[in-house]
């Protein structure tokens, strides 16, 4: 049976590899509540400079409206992919989103930025990234089981591997060059590893329609890939356009942002047998390895069947080589 076709009994299953990626969000599971925010609420107001504190408002509103916007793909996956295995990923993977959504917006409101969100549909790269990540998405209503297959792969490479992470870096950058927003910065370890958990899952059921469907990914959807992928880097170029408005930071320059990006485009076009697109400033690039090496990096656990002792909220850690 292919991954198209229904199967009612729950065992045995028929892709048990898949529930791995179940298995790493049980083991990582944690709630924002967890973290300690009050430190970043006084990094916040007398740490920070007025272009850092535009800049990090902004880029935790992106991240918020974005899990609330795009992110119910998981839960309804099985409406498409009927198998039980393939549910109890999407449904463990769709409480995560919540998760994330909850954890960022919590920050805001303990700054009293609540009040932002009534006009976030008002920035105008905010509504253009949700209009191509909708669009991303819109094979999930078709009945088309190719034009699904394309719409898997287009969320899987550009919405979970890409559309947050820019954002993370520039949170990240807080802790790391001024060794503030210590609690945020833990909530982006996490939710980081699972969005990668997330994206990984999408890549692994690609390479299964690829074996079953090969007819499927010739030369058309790989124009349309590469075609997607102009607009998706267009749109996030305009996001970090308007997180850094007010100025960049002097320890994260925007041309290093713009070569972190590209390369996890040209990364996840890779995950896909499909060649990378853009031509990356190794140098600047370089500048931000820091980012994979100490969110995403092999330590001494097997990130999909142990428990981490070294990482206080249980979260796991992953070569990017097993990424890609």
């Amino acid at each position: 049976m292919a991954l198209f076709e229904k199967r009612v009994h729950l065992k045995p299953y028929e892709y048990p590899d898949l529930l791995k990626f179940r298995d790493a969000i049980r083991h990582s599971y944690w709630l924002h509540t967890e973290f300690s925010l009050s430190g970043d609420v006084q990094d916040w107001y007398a740490r920070t400079e007025p272009h850092e504190r535009n800049a990090l408002k902004n880029t935790m509103l992106a991240i918020s409206q974005i899990e609330v916007s795009v992110k119910t793909f998981w839960a309804r996956i099985y409406d498409r992919m009927p198998k039980p295995e393939i549910a109890e990923v999407g449904m463990t993977f769709a409480e995560s989103e919540v998760r994330h959504a909850n954890a960022y917006s919590h920050l805001l409101d303990m700054l009293g930025l609540s009040g932002e969100f009534e006009k976030i549909h008002s920035i105008p790269a905010i509504s253009e990234r949700v209009q191509y990540l909708q669009q991303a998405q819109e094979g999930i209503r078709s009945s088309d089981n190719r034009q699904f297959a394309l719409t898997v792969l287009l969320f899987s490479a550009f919405v979970e591997h890409i559309s947050l992470f820019s954002q993370f870096l520039i949170i990240m950058a807080f802790n790391k060059h001024r060794a503030a927003f210590k609690g945020v910065s833990n909530i982006v370890e996490a939710t980081s590893k699972e969005e990668q958990i997330h994206g990984m899952f999408g890549v692994e059921l690609v390479r299964i329609l690829q074996h079953e469907y090969p007819e499927w990914f010739g030369a058309e959807t790989e124009d349309a890939i590469l075609h997607a992928v102009e607009r998706a880097y267009a749109a996030e170029e305009r996001i970090v356009d308007w997180i850094f408005e007010r100025g960049e930071l002097e320890y994260l320059p925007r041309h290093q942002v713009d070569a972190f990006l590209k390369n996890r485009f040209n990364n996840s076009l890779r995950s896909v047998g499909i060649r990378p697109y853009f031509t990356v400033d190794e140098t600047a690039l370089a500048a931000t390895r820091w980012f994979d090496e100490e969110l995403l990096a092999t330590k001494e656990n097997d990130f999909f069947n142990k428990r981490s002792i070294t990482y206080s909220k249980k979260m796991k850690s992953f070569s990017e080589d097993a990424l890609f």
